[in-house]
């Protein structure tokens, strides 16, 4: 009897599904980097810091387009011949860009993330949703939808987001912090990686 119910197809298939789910808990918690959250904190905190608060007027005409040129950055990324044309236009010549993707230094170096961001994606769209200003920033209110092939079987991915954008004093972008849960709106949708955000987020429910 104990030898039948070893080798019954629906042990072998529960234990086949405790295996794999052990080995997916090992392989993800051997493949996590070290906690650097503490730090990434500090380095958003010096960057504010370095940017200082001389910014344009609240209602001055230089405050209002500068949102303006920031505005209708945001709502062309996705046409790489606008990126290029407009993002040295818009951002200073050292300054910050976090997505929480990923972080570039300089104008340059976001102008090249942005050319190569527009390329991979078949359609995009930018809604600003809301402006408003706290102190020396202004935050952006967003909602996007865009489409790549390499993203949910190349079918619409919607999200909202907050973009927090520091002017320096000639209205150009000095910081831009985007905050948006990119788990759910991008890794979720990758093949592989989609699958283990899903089992983790069905974990903390």
């Amino acid at each position: 009897m104990t030898t039948c119910l070893l080798t019954h197809p629906l042990t072998t298939f529960v234990a086949g599904i405790i295996v794999t789910v052990g080995l997916l808990g090992f392989l993800v918690s051997s493949c996590a980097g070290p906690n650097r959250s503490q730090t990434e904190v500090a380095a958003y905190h010096q960057q504010l810091k370095s940017a200082g608060s001389s910014v344009p007027a609240a209602g001055s005409d230089g405050e209002l387009a500068a949102i303006e040129r920031f505005k209708a950055f945001l709502q062309h990324i996705g046409d790489a011949a606008a990126v290029h044309e407009n993002t040295r236009k818009v951002y200073a010549q050292d300054a910050f860009l976090d997505d929480t993707l990923v972080s570039h230094h300089g104008a340059a170096d976001i102008e090249a993330y942005f050319a190569k961001t527009s390329g991979v994606m078949t359609h995009y769209q930018v809604t600003i949703d809301d402006v408003a200003r706290s102190g020396s920033d202004h935050y952006f209110r967003w909602t996007m939808v865009f489409s790549a092939p390499a993203l949910a079987g190349g079918k619409p991915v919607h999200s909202t987001g907050i973009s927090q954008v520091r002017f320096n004093p000639e209205g150009k972008v000095a910081i831009h912090q985007d905050f948006w849960d990119s788990g759910k709106n991008f890794y979720r949708h990758l093949p592989v990686a989609g699958g283990v955000i899903g089992f983790i987020r069905k974990r903390l429910q």
